[in-house]
Protein backbone atom coordinates (compact mmCIF):
# COMPACT_ATOMS: atom_id res chain seq x y z
CA UNK A 1 0.00 0.00 0.00
CA UNK A 2 1.58 3.23 -1.09
CA UNK A 3 1.63 6.26 1.06
CA UNK A 4 -1.40 8.41 0.38
CA UNK A 5 -0.51 11.23 -1.91
CA UNK A 6 -2.26 13.80 0.19
CA UNK A 7 -4.61 14.40 3.02
CA UNK A 8 -7.41 16.86 3.41
CA UNK A 9 -9.15 18.12 6.51
CA UNK A 10 -7.47 17.16 9.74
CA UNK A 11 -9.25 15.65 12.71
CA UNK A 12 -7.40 18.12 14.87
CA UNK A 13 -9.19 20.94 13.11
CA UNK A 14 -12.65 19.66 12.36
CA UNK A 15 -13.03 16.50 14.40
CA UNK A 16 -10.66 16.65 17.34
CA UNK A 17 -10.11 13.39 19.20
CA UNK A 18 -12.56 13.19 22.04
CA UNK A 19 -10.54 13.40 25.20
CA UNK A 20 -11.60 11.43 28.24
CA UNK A 21 -12.42 12.98 31.58
CA UNK A 22 -9.61 14.71 33.34
CA UNK A 23 -7.99 12.56 36.06
CA UNK A 24 -8.84 15.15 38.71
CA UNK A 25 -12.46 15.10 37.55
CA UNK A 26 -12.44 11.32 37.74
CA UNK A 27 -11.24 11.54 41.33
CA UNK A 28 -14.05 13.94 42.14
CA UNK A 29 -16.60 11.55 40.66
CA UNK A 30 -15.22 8.64 42.66
CA UNK A 31 -15.12 10.83 45.77
CA UNK A 32 -18.76 11.84 45.50
CA UNK A 33 -19.82 8.19 45.14
CA UNK A 34 -17.95 7.21 48.31
CA UNK A 35 -19.28 10.22 50.20
CA UNK A 36 -22.86 9.31 49.35
CA UNK A 37 -22.17 5.73 50.43
CA UNK A 38 -20.97 6.90 53.86
CA UNK A 39 -23.98 9.23 54.27
CA UNK A 40 -26.34 6.37 53.52
CA UNK A 41 -24.41 4.05 55.84
CA UNK A 42 -24.82 6.50 58.73
CA UNK A 43 -28.58 6.71 58.27
CA UNK A 44 -28.99 2.93 57.91
CA UNK A 45 -26.97 2.33 61.10
CA UNK A 46 -29.00 4.98 62.94
CA UNK A 47 -32.26 3.45 61.69
CA UNK A 48 -31.26 -0.01 62.96
CA UNK A 49 -30.35 1.50 66.33
CA UNK A 50 -33.68 3.30 66.62
CA UNK A 51 -35.60 0.11 65.77
CA UNK A 52 -33.67 -1.83 68.40
CA UNK A 53 -34.31 0.94 70.92
CA UNK A 54 -38.06 0.96 70.23
CA UNK A 55 -38.27 -2.83 70.50
CA UNK A 56 -36.49 -2.81 73.86
CA UNK A 57 -36.87 -1.02 77.17
CA UNK A 58 -36.35 2.53 75.96
CA UNK A 59 -34.48 4.85 78.34
CA UNK A 60 -33.84 8.58 78.38
CA UNK A 61 -30.15 7.99 77.66
CA UNK A 62 -31.03 5.98 74.56
CA UNK A 63 -33.43 8.69 73.36
CA UNK A 64 -30.78 11.35 73.91
CA UNK A 65 -28.21 9.21 72.11
CA UNK A 66 -30.55 8.70 69.14
CA UNK A 67 -31.18 12.44 68.91
CA UNK A 68 -27.44 13.16 69.10
CA UNK A 69 -26.58 10.68 66.33
CA UNK A 70 -29.49 11.94 64.20
CA UNK A 71 -28.32 15.53 64.55
CA UNK A 72 -24.77 14.56 63.58
CA UNK A 73 -26.01 12.51 60.59
CA UNK A 74 -28.11 15.49 59.45
CA UNK A 75 -25.12 17.84 59.68
CA UNK A 76 -22.93 15.43 57.74
CA UNK A 77 -25.64 15.01 55.12
CA UNK A 78 -25.77 18.76 54.53
CA UNK A 79 -21.99 19.25 54.87
CA UNK A 80 -20.50 15.81 54.15
CA UNK A 81 -16.92 14.74 54.56
CA UNK A 82 -15.05 14.72 51.25
CA UNK A 83 -13.87 11.10 51.09
CA UNK A 84 -12.30 11.21 47.62
CA UNK A 85 -10.48 8.19 46.20
CA UNK A 86 -7.41 10.15 45.14
CA UNK A 87 -3.84 9.64 46.19
CA UNK A 88 -2.51 10.92 49.46
CA UNK A 89 -0.79 13.77 47.63
CA UNK A 90 -4.11 14.79 46.07
CA UNK A 91 -5.77 14.64 49.46
CA UNK A 92 -3.20 16.94 50.95
CA UNK A 93 -3.69 19.38 48.08
CA UNK A 94 -7.40 19.65 48.93
CA UNK A 95 -7.42 19.54 52.74
CA UNK A 96 -4.76 18.92 55.38
CA UNK A 97 -4.55 15.26 56.37
CA UNK A 98 -4.51 16.12 60.09
CA UNK A 99 -7.87 17.89 59.84
CA UNK A 100 -9.42 15.03 57.90
CA UNK A 101 -8.19 12.48 60.47
CA UNK A 102 -9.50 14.62 63.32
CA UNK A 103 -12.93 14.79 61.68
CA UNK A 104 -13.32 11.01 61.36
CA UNK A 105 -11.84 10.42 64.83
CA UNK A 106 -14.30 12.92 66.28
CA UNK A 107 -17.16 10.96 64.69
CA UNK A 108 -15.73 7.74 66.13
CA UNK A 109 -15.42 9.33 69.60
CA UNK A 110 -19.00 10.65 69.45
CA UNK A 111 -20.34 7.23 68.53
CA UNK A 112 -18.25 5.57 71.23
CA UNK A 113 -19.55 7.97 73.89
CA UNK A 114 -23.17 7.36 72.85
CA UNK A 115 -22.63 3.60 72.96
CA UNK A 116 -20.96 3.83 76.39
CA UNK A 117 -23.81 5.94 77.84
CA UNK A 118 -26.53 3.69 76.42
CA UNK A 119 -25.46 0.36 77.82
CA UNK A 120 -22.01 -0.32 76.31
CA UNK A 121 -22.19 -3.94 75.13
CA UNK A 122 -25.99 -3.83 75.33
CA UNK A 123 -26.30 -0.50 73.48
CA UNK A 124 -28.68 -0.46 70.51
CA UNK A 125 -26.32 1.91 68.69
CA UNK A 126 -23.30 -0.38 68.33
CA UNK A 127 -23.98 -0.50 64.54
CA UNK A 128 -23.41 3.30 64.42
CA UNK A 129 -20.07 2.71 66.15
CA UNK A 130 -19.18 0.13 63.46
CA UNK A 131 -20.16 2.62 60.72
CA UNK A 132 -17.95 5.30 62.28
CA UNK A 133 -15.10 2.78 62.45
CA UNK A 134 -15.54 2.05 58.73
CA UNK A 135 -15.25 5.78 57.98
CA UNK A 136 -12.05 5.93 60.07
CA UNK A 137 -10.62 3.17 57.90
CA UNK A 138 -11.22 5.34 54.83
CA UNK A 139 -9.04 8.11 56.21
CA UNK A 140 -6.46 6.61 58.55
CA UNK A 141 -3.48 4.66 57.28
CA UNK A 142 -3.57 0.86 57.79
CA UNK A 143 -0.43 1.02 59.96
CA UNK A 144 -2.10 3.46 62.34
CA UNK A 145 -5.25 1.32 62.39
CA UNK A 146 -3.22 -1.76 63.27
CA UNK A 147 -1.31 0.05 65.98
CA UNK A 148 -4.55 1.37 67.52
CA UNK A 149 -6.20 -2.05 67.44
CA UNK A 150 -3.18 -3.73 69.08
CA UNK A 151 -3.01 -1.00 71.74
CA UNK A 152 -6.75 -1.35 72.55
CA UNK A 153 -6.62 -5.12 72.80
CA UNK A 154 -3.50 -4.94 74.96
CA UNK A 155 -5.19 -2.45 77.31
CA UNK A 156 -8.28 -4.65 77.72
CA UNK A 157 -6.16 -7.77 78.26
CA UNK A 158 -4.07 -5.92 80.86
CA UNK A 159 -7.27 -4.82 82.64
CA UNK A 160 -8.51 -8.40 82.74
CA UNK A 161 -5.17 -9.73 84.03
CA UNK A 162 -4.90 -7.09 86.78
CA UNK A 163 -8.53 -7.53 87.82
CA UNK A 164 -9.62 -4.04 86.83
CA UNK A 165 -12.06 -5.69 84.40
CA UNK A 166 -13.93 -8.90 84.95
CA UNK A 167 -12.89 -11.79 82.80
CA UNK A 168 -16.27 -12.09 81.00
CA UNK A 169 -16.36 -8.33 80.37
CA UNK A 170 -12.76 -8.29 79.16
CA UNK A 171 -13.43 -11.20 76.81
CA UNK A 172 -16.45 -9.44 75.28
CA UNK A 173 -14.48 -6.20 74.92
CA UNK A 174 -11.65 -8.00 73.12
CA UNK A 175 -14.16 -9.53 70.71
CA UNK A 176 -15.75 -6.14 70.05
CA UNK A 177 -12.36 -4.51 69.43
CA UNK A 178 -11.35 -7.24 67.00
CA UNK A 179 -14.64 -6.85 65.09
CA UNK A 180 -14.28 -3.06 64.99
CA UNK A 181 -10.68 -3.39 63.78
CA UNK A 182 -11.85 -5.71 60.99
CA UNK A 183 -14.48 -3.16 59.97
CA UNK A 184 -11.84 -0.41 59.95
CA UNK A 185 -9.53 -2.50 57.76
CA UNK A 186 -12.48 -3.20 55.46
CA UNK A 187 -12.88 0.56 55.04
CA UNK A 188 -9.16 0.94 54.33
CA UNK A 189 -9.30 -1.87 51.78
CA UNK A 190 -12.31 -0.26 50.09
CA UNK A 191 -10.40 3.01 49.83
CA UNK A 192 -7.43 1.18 48.27
CA UNK A 193 -9.68 -0.55 45.71
CA UNK A 194 -11.24 2.77 44.69
CA UNK A 195 -7.86 4.46 44.32
CA UNK A 196 -6.45 1.56 42.31
CA UNK A 197 -9.46 1.54 39.97
CA UNK A 198 -9.22 5.28 39.46
CA UNK A 199 -5.50 5.08 38.68
CA UNK A 200 -6.00 2.26 36.17
CA UNK A 201 -8.85 4.08 34.50
CA UNK A 202 -6.86 7.30 34.43
CA UNK A 203 -3.87 5.48 32.89
CA UNK A 204 -6.07 3.93 30.21
CA UNK A 205 -7.67 7.27 29.39
CA UNK A 206 -4.26 8.90 29.22
CA UNK A 207 -3.02 6.17 26.86
CA UNK A 208 -6.04 6.63 24.59
CA UNK A 209 -5.60 10.40 24.68
CA UNK A 210 -1.92 10.02 23.75
CA UNK A 211 -2.84 7.74 20.83
CA UNK A 212 -5.31 10.35 19.61
CA UNK A 213 -2.68 13.07 19.83
CA UNK A 214 -0.15 10.92 17.94
CA UNK A 215 -2.72 10.21 15.23
CA UNK A 216 -3.47 13.93 14.88
CA UNK A 217 0.24 14.75 14.66
CA UNK A 218 0.80 12.11 11.98
CA UNK A 219 -2.12 13.40 9.94
CA UNK A 220 -0.88 16.96 10.31
CA UNK A 221 2.61 15.91 9.21
CA UNK A 222 1.10 14.13 6.22
CA UNK A 223 -0.86 17.25 5.30
CA UNK A 224 2.21 19.45 5.52
CA UNK A 225 4.19 16.99 3.43
CA UNK A 226 1.53 17.07 0.72
CA UNK A 227 1.06 20.83 0.71
CA UNK A 228 4.77 21.66 0.78
CA UNK A 229 6.42 19.06 -1.45
CA UNK A 230 9.43 21.26 -2.24
CA UNK A 231 10.45 21.41 1.40
CA UNK A 232 10.62 17.60 1.49
CA UNK A 233 12.65 17.19 -1.66
CA UNK A 234 16.32 16.47 -1.01
CA UNK A 235 17.57 17.96 -4.24
CA UNK A 236 15.53 21.10 -3.67
CA UNK A 237 16.74 21.46 -0.08
CA UNK A 238 20.39 21.09 -1.13
CA UNK A 239 20.01 23.48 -4.06
CA UNK A 240 18.38 26.11 -1.88
CA UNK A 241 21.15 25.79 0.70
CA UNK A 242 23.92 26.21 -1.86
CA UNK A 243 22.14 29.15 -3.53
CA UNK A 244 21.74 30.83 -0.16
CA UNK A 245 25.42 30.41 0.64
CA UNK A 246 26.51 31.83 -2.73
CA UNK A 247 24.16 34.78 -2.34
CA UNK A 248 25.31 35.70 1.16
CA UNK A 249 29.00 34.76 1.19
CA UNK A 250 30.23 34.57 -2.41
CA UNK A 251 32.52 31.54 -1.86
CA UNK A 252 34.78 29.86 -4.39
CA UNK A 253 34.33 26.36 -2.96
CA UNK A 254 31.14 24.81 -1.53
CA UNK A 255 31.13 21.22 -0.29
CA UNK A 256 28.27 19.41 1.43
CA UNK A 257 28.71 15.94 2.93
CA UNK A 258 25.82 13.86 4.32
CA UNK A 259 26.06 10.82 6.54
CA UNK A 260 25.27 7.68 4.57
CA UNK A 261 21.87 6.38 5.74
CA UNK A 262 22.30 3.19 3.74
CA UNK A 263 25.41 2.31 5.75
CA UNK A 264 24.31 3.32 9.24
CA UNK A 265 26.06 0.39 10.84
CA UNK A 266 29.37 1.35 9.24
CA UNK A 267 31.19 3.96 11.23
CA UNK A 268 31.82 7.30 9.59
CA UNK A 269 30.70 6.92 5.97
CA UNK A 270 29.92 10.17 4.18
CA UNK A 271 28.25 10.90 0.84
CA UNK A 272 29.51 13.95 -1.05
CA UNK A 273 26.27 15.61 -2.16
CA UNK A 274 27.74 18.92 -3.40
CA UNK A 275 31.33 19.60 -4.48
CA UNK A 276 31.62 22.91 -6.36
CA UNK A 277 35.05 24.40 -6.96
CA UNK A 278 36.97 21.36 -5.72
CA UNK A 279 37.40 17.69 -6.52
CA UNK A 280 36.19 15.39 -3.73
CA UNK A 281 35.62 11.61 -3.93
CA UNK A 282 31.96 10.62 -3.85
CA UNK A 283 32.34 8.44 -0.76
CA UNK A 284 34.52 9.25 2.25
CA UNK A 285 35.29 7.80 5.64
CA UNK A 286 36.14 9.75 8.78
CA UNK A 287 39.84 9.28 8.18
CA UNK A 288 39.52 10.46 4.58
CA UNK A 289 38.12 13.87 5.52
CA UNK A 290 40.33 16.95 5.16
CA UNK A 291 41.75 18.09 8.53
CA UNK A 292 39.41 21.09 8.73
CA UNK A 293 36.30 18.94 8.23
CA UNK A 294 37.60 16.31 10.62
CA UNK A 295 37.92 18.97 13.30
CA UNK A 296 34.42 20.23 12.46
CA UNK A 297 33.01 16.72 12.89
CA UNK A 298 34.26 16.66 16.49
CA UNK A 299 33.03 20.17 17.29
CA UNK A 300 29.58 21.29 18.35
CA UNK A 301 29.54 24.52 16.39
CA UNK A 302 30.99 26.28 13.32
CA UNK A 303 34.69 26.95 12.79
CA UNK A 304 36.53 29.70 10.91
CA UNK A 305 40.03 29.08 9.61
CA UNK A 306 41.97 32.10 8.30
CA UNK A 307 45.15 30.24 7.35
CA UNK A 308 44.35 26.81 5.97
CA UNK A 309 47.79 25.82 4.78
CA UNK A 310 46.47 22.97 2.64
CA UNK A 311 44.15 21.61 5.36
CA UNK A 312 40.97 22.67 3.60
CA UNK A 313 38.91 20.86 1.00
CA UNK A 314 40.74 22.59 -1.85
CA UNK A 315 44.56 22.85 -1.63
CA UNK A 316 44.38 26.40 -3.10
CA UNK A 317 41.94 27.73 -0.45
CA UNK A 318 43.28 30.19 2.08
CA UNK A 319 40.20 30.84 4.23
CA UNK A 320 37.22 28.68 5.12
CA UNK A 321 34.06 28.33 7.17
CA UNK A 322 33.12 24.86 8.39
CA UNK A 323 29.91 23.91 10.14
CA UNK A 324 28.31 20.64 11.28
CA UNK A 325 24.71 19.99 10.27
CA UNK A 326 22.61 18.85 13.19
CA UNK A 327 19.01 17.63 13.19
CA UNK A 328 17.13 16.22 16.19
CA UNK A 329 20.31 15.88 18.21
CA UNK A 330 22.14 13.87 15.52
CA UNK A 331 25.04 14.91 13.27
CA UNK A 332 23.73 14.37 9.73
CA UNK A 333 26.26 16.27 7.62
CA UNK A 334 29.21 18.63 7.24
CA UNK A 335 29.39 21.81 5.20
CA UNK A 336 32.49 23.65 3.99
CA UNK A 337 32.66 27.11 2.41
CA UNK A 338 36.09 28.31 1.24
CA UNK A 339 37.69 31.18 -0.63
CA UNK A 340 40.82 31.16 -2.72
CA UNK A 341 43.82 33.40 -2.08
CA UNK A 342 42.65 36.27 -4.27
CA UNK A 343 39.08 36.41 -2.91
CA UNK A 344 39.74 37.75 0.57
CA UNK A 345 39.20 36.41 4.05
CA UNK A 346 35.94 35.53 5.73
CA UNK A 347 34.92 37.95 8.51
CA UNK A 348 33.63 37.08 11.97
CA UNK A 349 30.10 38.02 10.91
CA UNK A 350 30.24 35.44 8.14
CA UNK A 351 30.47 32.75 10.80
CA UNK A 352 27.04 33.74 12.14
CA UNK A 353 25.62 33.69 8.62
CA UNK A 354 26.83 30.20 7.80
CA UNK A 355 25.63 28.95 11.20
CA UNK A 356 22.15 30.33 10.56
CA UNK A 357 22.02 28.76 7.11
CA UNK A 358 23.24 25.43 8.47
CA UNK A 359 20.65 25.41 11.24
CA UNK A 360 17.77 25.54 8.76
CA UNK A 361 19.51 23.40 6.16
CA UNK A 362 20.13 20.55 8.61
CA UNK A 363 16.48 20.21 9.49
CA UNK A 364 15.30 20.60 5.88
CA UNK A 365 17.76 18.01 4.58
CA UNK A 366 16.96 15.56 7.35
CA UNK A 367 13.21 15.94 6.72
CA UNK A 368 13.76 15.36 3.01
CA UNK A 369 15.85 12.23 3.57
CA UNK A 370 13.37 10.70 6.01
CA UNK A 371 10.47 11.52 3.73
CA UNK A 372 12.33 9.86 0.86
CA UNK A 373 12.75 6.73 2.96
CA UNK A 374 9.03 6.73 3.73
CA UNK A 375 8.24 7.05 0.04
CA UNK A 376 10.60 4.14 -0.71
CA UNK A 377 8.79 2.00 1.86
CA UNK A 378 5.48 2.99 0.30
CA UNK A 379 6.80 2.19 -3.16
CA UNK A 380 7.90 -1.25 -1.94
CA UNK A 381 4.40 -1.90 -0.63
CA UNK A 382 2.95 -0.79 -3.97
CA UNK A 383 5.35 -3.01 -5.89
CA UNK A 384 4.28 -5.94 -3.75
CA UNK A 385 0.63 -5.24 -4.51
CA UNK A 386 1.34 -5.00 -8.24
CA UNK A 387 3.29 -8.28 -8.07
CA UNK A 388 0.29 -9.98 -6.45
CA UNK A 389 -2.01 -8.57 -9.12
CA UNK A 390 0.22 -9.78 -11.95
CA UNK A 391 0.68 -13.18 -10.34
CA UNK A 392 -3.05 -13.69 -9.85
CA UNK A 393 -4.08 -12.73 -13.40
CA UNK A 394 -1.14 -12.58 -15.80
CA UNK A 395 0.87 -15.38 -14.18
CA UNK A 396 -1.95 -17.90 -14.38
CA UNK A 397 -2.78 -16.95 -17.97
CA UNK A 398 0.83 -17.31 -19.11
CA UNK A 399 1.17 -20.62 -17.29
CA UNK A 400 -1.90 -21.89 -19.15
CA UNK A 401 -0.41 -20.75 -22.48
CA UNK A 402 2.92 -22.45 -21.72
CA UNK A 403 1.25 -25.77 -20.80
CA UNK A 404 -0.89 -25.64 -23.93
CA UNK A 405 2.14 -25.03 -26.13
CA UNK A 406 3.98 -27.95 -24.54
CA UNK A 407 1.01 -30.24 -25.13
CA UNK A 408 0.64 -29.15 -28.76
CA UNK A 409 4.35 -29.64 -29.39
CA UNK A 410 4.07 -33.25 -28.19
CA UNK A 411 0.96 -33.95 -30.24
CA UNK A 412 2.14 -32.24 -33.44
CA UNK A 413 3.82 -35.32 -35.07
CA UNK A 414 0.80 -37.51 -34.42
CA UNK A 415 -1.79 -35.02 -35.70
CA UNK A 416 0.15 -33.84 -38.76
CA UNK A 417 -0.47 -37.16 -40.56
CA UNK A 418 -4.19 -36.62 -41.20
CA UNK A 419 -6.30 -33.80 -42.57
CA UNK A 420 -8.62 -33.89 -39.56
CA UNK A 421 -5.68 -33.77 -37.19
CA UNK A 422 -4.20 -30.75 -38.95
CA UNK A 423 -7.57 -28.96 -38.83
CA UNK A 424 -7.99 -29.65 -35.11
CA UNK A 425 -4.41 -28.57 -34.50
CA UNK A 426 -5.01 -25.29 -36.35
CA UNK A 427 -8.23 -24.69 -34.37
CA UNK A 428 -6.39 -25.13 -31.06
CA UNK A 429 -3.66 -22.78 -32.21
CA UNK A 430 -6.29 -20.17 -33.10
CA UNK A 431 -7.86 -20.56 -29.67
CA UNK A 432 -4.46 -20.23 -28.04
CA UNK A 433 -3.72 -17.07 -30.03
CA UNK A 434 -7.08 -15.65 -28.89
CA UNK A 435 -6.17 -16.44 -25.28
CA UNK A 436 -2.83 -14.67 -25.71
CA UNK A 437 -4.55 -11.61 -27.20
CA UNK A 438 -7.05 -11.58 -24.32
CA UNK A 439 -4.22 -11.80 -21.81
CA UNK A 440 -2.40 -8.94 -23.51
CA UNK A 441 -5.60 -6.91 -23.35
CA UNK A 442 -5.91 -7.62 -19.63
CA UNK A 443 -2.31 -6.50 -19.13
CA UNK A 444 -3.05 -3.23 -20.96
CA UNK A 445 -6.16 -2.73 -18.84
CA UNK A 446 -4.19 -3.47 -15.67
CA UNK A 447 -1.48 -0.99 -16.62
CA UNK A 448 -4.17 1.61 -17.31
CA UNK A 449 -5.63 1.00 -13.86
CA UNK A 450 -2.22 1.20 -12.21
CA UNK A 451 -1.63 4.54 -13.92
CA UNK A 452 -5.04 5.75 -12.74
CA UNK A 453 -4.41 9.37 -11.75
CA UNK A 454 -6.55 12.47 -11.99
CA UNK A 455 -3.93 14.82 -13.38
CA UNK A 456 -5.78 17.60 -15.16
CA UNK A 457 -8.78 15.31 -15.66
CA UNK A 458 -11.95 15.96 -13.65
CA UNK A 459 -13.03 13.37 -11.10
CA UNK A 460 -16.19 12.60 -13.06
CA UNK A 461 -14.27 11.94 -16.28
CA UNK A 462 -11.72 9.74 -14.48
CA UNK A 463 -14.46 7.60 -12.93
CA UNK A 464 -16.27 7.34 -16.27
CA UNK A 465 -13.11 6.06 -17.97
CA UNK A 466 -12.51 3.53 -15.22
CA UNK A 467 -16.06 2.17 -15.43
CA UNK A 468 -15.78 1.96 -19.21
CA UNK A 469 -12.68 -0.21 -18.96
CA UNK A 470 -14.34 -2.45 -16.35
CA UNK A 471 -17.38 -2.94 -18.59
CA UNK A 472 -15.20 -3.69 -21.63
CA UNK A 473 -13.14 -6.40 -20.01
CA UNK A 474 -15.71 -8.05 -17.72
CA UNK A 475 -19.09 -7.42 -19.36
CA UNK A 476 -20.46 -5.98 -16.11
CA UNK A 477 -22.98 -3.20 -16.74
CA UNK A 478 -21.89 0.08 -15.15
CA UNK A 479 -23.43 3.48 -14.56
CA UNK A 480 -22.21 6.79 -13.15
CA UNK A 481 -24.38 9.54 -11.71
CA UNK A 482 -22.83 12.78 -10.48
CA UNK A 483 -24.54 15.62 -8.65
CA UNK A 484 -23.35 18.96 -7.32
CA UNK A 485 -20.41 21.02 -8.46
CA UNK A 486 -17.88 18.16 -8.20
CA UNK A 487 -15.12 20.49 -7.01
CA UNK A 488 -13.26 19.03 -4.05
CA UNK A 489 -9.85 20.15 -2.78
CA UNK A 490 -7.24 18.51 -5.06
CA UNK A 491 -5.68 16.45 -2.28
CA UNK A 492 -9.05 15.13 -1.12
CA UNK A 493 -10.26 14.49 -4.67
CA UNK A 494 -7.26 12.28 -5.38
CA UNK A 495 -7.95 10.06 -2.38
CA UNK A 496 -11.67 9.85 -3.23
CA UNK A 497 -10.75 8.67 -6.72
CA UNK A 498 -8.43 5.98 -5.33
CA UNK A 499 -11.09 4.73 -2.92
CA UNK A 500 -13.63 4.57 -5.76
CA UNK A 501 -11.16 2.64 -7.91
CA UNK A 502 -10.52 0.08 -5.18
CA UNK A 503 -14.24 -0.39 -4.46
CA UNK A 504 -15.01 -0.89 -8.17
CA UNK A 505 -12.18 -3.40 -8.58
CA UNK A 506 -13.33 -5.36 -5.53
CA UNK A 507 -16.84 -5.57 -7.00
CA UNK A 508 -15.43 -6.68 -10.34
CA UNK A 509 -13.16 -9.41 -8.95
CA UNK A 510 -14.95 -10.89 -5.98
CA UNK A 511 -18.68 -10.11 -5.98
CA UNK A 512 -19.92 -11.95 -9.05
CA UNK A 513 -21.99 -8.86 -9.82
CA UNK A 514 -23.73 -8.13 -13.10
CA UNK A 515 -24.05 -4.40 -12.43
CA UNK A 516 -22.02 -1.70 -10.68
CA UNK A 517 -23.53 1.73 -10.01
CA UNK A 518 -21.43 4.68 -8.85
CA UNK A 519 -23.03 7.80 -7.38
CA UNK A 520 -21.06 10.91 -6.50
CA UNK A 521 -22.39 14.04 -4.84
CA UNK A 522 -19.73 16.67 -4.29
CA UNK A 523 -20.26 20.27 -3.29
CA UNK A 524 -17.33 22.35 -2.10
CA UNK A 525 -15.53 20.51 0.68
CA UNK A 526 -18.36 17.98 1.26
CA UNK A 527 -18.81 14.80 -0.74
CA UNK A 528 -20.61 11.46 -0.65
CA UNK A 529 -19.42 8.58 -2.83
CA UNK A 530 -21.38 5.34 -3.20
CA UNK A 531 -20.31 2.22 -5.11
CA UNK A 532 -23.17 -0.29 -5.29
CA UNK A 533 -23.11 -3.77 -6.86
CA UNK A 534 -25.69 -6.57 -7.08
CA UNK A 535 -23.27 -9.37 -6.24
CA UNK A 536 -23.30 -12.09 -3.62
CA UNK A 537 -22.35 -9.77 -0.74
CA UNK A 538 -20.04 -10.52 2.16
CA UNK A 539 -21.05 -12.84 4.97
CA UNK A 540 -20.73 -11.22 8.39
CA UNK A 541 -18.92 -14.29 9.74
CA UNK A 542 -16.64 -14.72 6.73
CA UNK A 543 -12.94 -14.45 7.68
CA UNK A 544 -10.96 -11.66 6.08
CA UNK A 545 -8.65 -13.04 3.41
CA UNK A 546 -4.94 -12.76 4.10
CA UNK A 547 -4.51 -10.85 0.84
CA UNK A 548 -7.51 -8.53 1.40
CA UNK A 549 -5.46 -5.36 1.32
CA UNK A 550 -8.09 -3.44 -0.68
CA UNK A 551 -10.50 -2.78 2.18
CA UNK A 552 -7.65 -1.93 4.53
CA UNK A 553 -6.25 0.47 1.97
CA UNK A 554 -9.63 2.19 1.54
CA UNK A 555 -9.94 2.66 5.30
CA UNK A 556 -6.43 4.09 5.52
CA UNK A 557 -7.12 6.55 2.72
CA UNK A 558 -10.43 7.57 4.31
CA UNK A 559 -8.71 8.17 7.66
CA UNK A 560 -6.03 10.22 5.91
CA UNK A 561 -8.59 12.76 4.67
CA UNK A 562 -10.73 12.71 7.79
CA UNK A 563 -13.60 10.90 6.04
CA UNK A 564 -15.87 8.09 7.22
CA UNK A 565 -16.09 4.82 5.28
CA UNK A 566 -18.96 2.37 5.65
CA UNK A 567 -19.51 -1.01 3.98
CA UNK A 568 -23.00 -2.54 3.98
CA UNK A 569 -23.15 -6.07 2.58
CA UNK A 570 -26.10 -8.34 3.47
CA UNK A 571 -25.39 -11.85 2.11
CA UNK A 572 -26.85 -12.36 -1.34
CA UNK A 573 -28.02 -8.75 -1.68
CA UNK A 574 -24.97 -6.98 -3.00
CA UNK A 575 -22.51 -4.58 -1.40
CA UNK A 576 -22.62 -0.82 -0.87
CA UNK A 577 -19.45 1.14 -0.15
CA UNK A 578 -20.23 4.62 1.12
CA UNK A 579 -17.59 7.31 1.67
CA UNK A 580 -18.58 10.55 3.38
CA UNK A 581 -16.23 13.54 3.36
CA UNK A 582 -17.22 16.39 5.68
CA UNK A 583 -15.70 19.82 5.15
CA UNK A 584 -14.29 22.01 7.87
Amino acid sequence: MALPDAVGTLPSASHPPRAGPHPRRLAARAGWGLTELVVGLRWVALGLGVVRMLLGARTRAETAGACTLAAYALVRTLWPLRLDAGSSAERRSRRPVSRAVLEVLAELALSAVVVALTGATRSPFDVSLAAATFVVGLRVAPVALGAGAVAGVAAVVAGGVTGALGHPSASRDVERLVVLAAVAFLGSYSDWLLRTGRQERGSELQRLRSLGEVNSLLLELHAKAASLPASLNLKGAVTNTVSRLRELLGPDVVVLLLRDLAAEEERGRWQVTVAEGAFVPTDLGDDDLPPALRETMRSLGPLRRSQLGGEGVSPESCSGLYVPLWARGTLIGLMAVERLAGSGQFADGDLDIVESVARHAGLAIDNARWFRRLRILGAEEERGRIARELHDRLGQALAYVALSLDRLALECPRRAGTEAGRAAFAAELDQLAADVRRTAGEVRMKLSDLRFELGDEALEAALAGLLSRVQSRSGIQTSLRCEGRHHLPPLTEREVARIAQEAIHNAERHSGATRIDVRLRADGDDAVLEVVDDGRGIEATAPLRRDAYGILGMRERADAIGASLGIVSPPGKGTTVRLRVAGR
